[in-house]
């Protein structure tokens, strides 16, 4: 009875160690550039039926994730042959209509010309994002950050804005507050702001209103990628139709437009802005408010 009791405790005490082992195996797994399958040491049936399972299900995850890096890189290629194929013809385009807009023409002609140009500009615009997008989700260099005094830049940006925000009948603001510096690449912020300020023009129905505040101060936490009061947050705020579609939780996928009918945008925008931000090492953000909807970023802060 003695020799039996032993011999269970044994068993558990193998049991336990071996599962102890599984566990590490696990956790090393998440670090591991290289995931190796699970081995077992005790020749248990119940142990080696779940270490089997176990093995299955991490070689059909890592077979799918795979596919999808595949399939992405396979996409990101097509995004960079398309704009790249579509830029030779419509740099020929404009040429063309350049030459005809020099010849003598009555008042319907240069009425068609007009509208030409026009659609050339949007199909140009449309091509360039593609062009940048694929360029960001290509490029594997690191932007050189440094503390930059935000507050002023994005002033600096949102005057230049002032007679496109004019022609469109719309108001913006600075609201006031403290000067803050952050971390960032200074081409990557104007950029970023350019592109928030473009899609105010847009689809902005009134007065635009940008904050720059501790990311303590704003209603929108993202806890799980920061400490309280380690970030500066960039707030973009403009109030959309009162039948506006729009959902804040699908703004930054890519492709994504609010009515598929209004065919005037790519749906690129405001991935490239995701694309921008991340490389400095912040986070987007979208709600809406109703009709008010509230778009923007957190940078760390420099000090």
């Amino acid at each position: 009875m003695c020799m039996r009791k032993n011999k269970i405790i044994i068993y558990f005490a193998g049991l336990k160690l071996q599962l102890r082992s599984l566990r590490r195996q696990l956790e090393s797994r998440i670090s591991a550039p290289v995931k190796k399958p699970l081995a077992l040491e005790m020749q248990d049936n119940d142990l080696k039926a779940m270490t089997a399972a176990l093995n299955q299900i991490f070689r059909q995850d890592e077979e799918f994730r795979q596919l999808q890096k595949r399939n992405e890189n396979e996409y990101k290629d097509l995004i960079t042959n398309i704009s790249h194929d579509l830029r030779t013809p419509l740099t020929v385009l404009r040429g063309y209509l350049q030459l005809l807009e020099r010849c003598e023409t009555d008042d319907t002609g240069k009425k068609y010309l007009s509208v030409c140009f026009r659609h050339t500009d949007e199909l140009e615009q449309r091509i360039r994002q593609f062009f940048e997008y694929s360029y960001l989700m290509n490029q594997e260099q690191e932007p050189q950050l440094k503390i930059l005094n935000v507050t002023n830049l994005i002033a600096n940006i949102m005057t230049d804005f002032i007679p496109m925000f004019e022609e469109k009948g719309l108001t913006m603001r600075l609201s006031p507050g403290a000067i803050y510096k952050g971390l960032a690449e200074e081409e990557l912020l104007k950029r970023v702001m350019q592109n928030l300020l473009k899609n105010c023009l847009q689809y902005s129905v009134g007065e635009v209103v940008v904050s720059i505040t501790k990311d303590t101060d704003m209603p929108v936490r993202l806890p799980h990628i920061h400490a309280p009061g380690d970030f500066i947050c960039i707030c973009v705020q403009n109030p959309i139709a009162e039948d506006s579609r729009l959902d804040p939780y699908k703004v930054f996928q890519r492709f994504y437009v609010e009515r598929q009918e209004r065919n005037q945008s790519t749906g690129l925008g405001l991935s490239i802005v995701k694309l921008r931000v991340e490389k400095m090492q912040g986070e987007v953000f979208a709600i809406r408010d109703e009709n008010l909807l509230h778009i923007g970023f957190y940078l760390r802060i420099g000090f």
